[in-house]
């Protein structure tokens, strides 16, 4: 798919402004690092047999596939004397530190040793939650360093694949890495119930991937935002869009879309219900790299029966759109007690959803959800 310096190059060139420092927007925003599930990488970035350093979420982790699939989530400097876990090697079920030869489990212990018989079970690094789901190397994240460094601990709650992919209802049909954006976690949430923000943003019909505006072709939109009132983690965007034309509607051009969100924007869905076709459903992920540092990625599922061109359409239309907000994300500060009007969206709503994903004792994000 294109590259997202690529898109940049061919689509419209933006104004752009003066760089913020960031530690003045970051001392505005709430903690950089929600409770939630995140996408490391793509399946099959790592096969049996291989391993993959990862610096996300203030951790540097290596994720291992053992040669009988199994994932493992590690820290990655060996607890030892240091030395980089994903430089070793995969040995059954364990992965090899490159220095000294100890062998990890997946669940942090250490399982040998040269010329050691029984190592103590004291011997051991911190093992994180790892699933893979619809294509995706998935790890759990706390704030919570306590937590997250007992072996006993649940996420509070864990990913849906889609069922869809499972009986053969989707198909895999394309992926794009749209690279790092300099933005914070929440606006992504915050974006969804910004309602006011859709027509000057979002109220031009856009040239698919590229971005440009096509003259004279605008479109409606009417959405909506809610928590789900049985598992508390989910929340949903729903958006009903439809065309004009030199100020005429056309009824028949009239979309649903939902976004689903999994939490705190790690995971989000985005689908799309083609009448008399079928759906498409657009993965939407974030992994922050460090504060004000998103890695973006795309991928996507639909009906085998729908044309390969009109999902690569409808996927591209959606991405041109989003590229649209880049420029405000990483330029802006996060207001926590925002100068908000009537027709604004449920912003207060929203935030109150958001705070469930950090420590109670976070002040910042109890005073921002007031």
């Amino acid at each position: 798919m294109f590259s997202e310096r690529l898109l940049r190059r061919l689509g419209p060139k933006r104004r752009t402004l003066p760089m913020v420092a960031e530690h003045v927007r970051l001392d505005t925003y709430p903690p950089p690092y929600p409770a939630g599930w995140y996408p490391l990488c793509a399946s099959d970035e790592v096969e049996p047999g291989q391993t993959k350093f990862i610096q996300a979420l203030g951790e540097q982790l290596v994720v291992y596939r053992a040669n009988s699939g199994r994932l493992g989530l590690l820290d990655a400097y060996c607890p030892h004397l240091g030395s980089n876990l994903a430089g070793g090697r995969v040995r059954g079920e364990c992965i090899e530190c490159p220095f000294h030869r100890w062998n990890f489990a997946a669940d942090g212990q250490v399982q040998s040793i040269p010329n050691v018989d029984t190592p103590a079970r004291s011997l051991k690094t911190r093992a994180w939650s790892v699933r893979e789901i619809d294509g995706h190397i998935a790890m759990w994240f706390s704030p919570d360093r306590a937590k997250a460094a007992d072996a006993s601990y649940q996420p509070d709650y864990e990913l849906e694949p889609l069922e869809e992919v499972d009986d053969g209802r989707l198909v895999f049909r394309g992926q794009h890495d749209a690279g790092t954006i300099r933005m914070h976690l929440c606006e992504f949430a915050e974006n969804s119930v910004d309602f006011q923000h859709f027509g000057p943003i979002h109220g031009k019909m856009m040239v698919p991937w590229l971005g440009f505006k096509i003259p004279g072709v605008n479109v409606q939109h009417v959405a909506s935002w809610e928590a789900d009132a049985e598992q508390s983690h989910k929340a949903y965007f729903c958006n009903e869009a439809v065309i004009e034309i030199a100020g005429r509607v056309l009824p028949k051009t009239r979309a649903s879309a939902t976004i689903t969100f999994y939490g705190p924007a790690g995971f989000t869905t985005f689908r799309i219900t083609l009448p008399e076709l079928g759906d498409i459903v657009i993965y939407h992920t974030h992994l922050p790299v460090e504060p004000l540092l998103q890695h973006v990625r795309f991928r996507w599922y639909a009906a085998p029966n729908i044309p390969r061109l009109l999902v690569s359409y409808v996927v591209g239309n959606w991405i041109a759109q989003w590229r649209e907000d880049i420029a405000i994300w990483e330029n802006k500060v996060y207001r926590s007690k925002p100068m908000l009007i009537a027709n604004d969206g449920p912003v207060h709503k929203m935030r109150r959803w958001f705070a469930q994903f950090y420590p109670a004792q976070t002040d910042v994000i109890r005073a921002a959800a007031e």
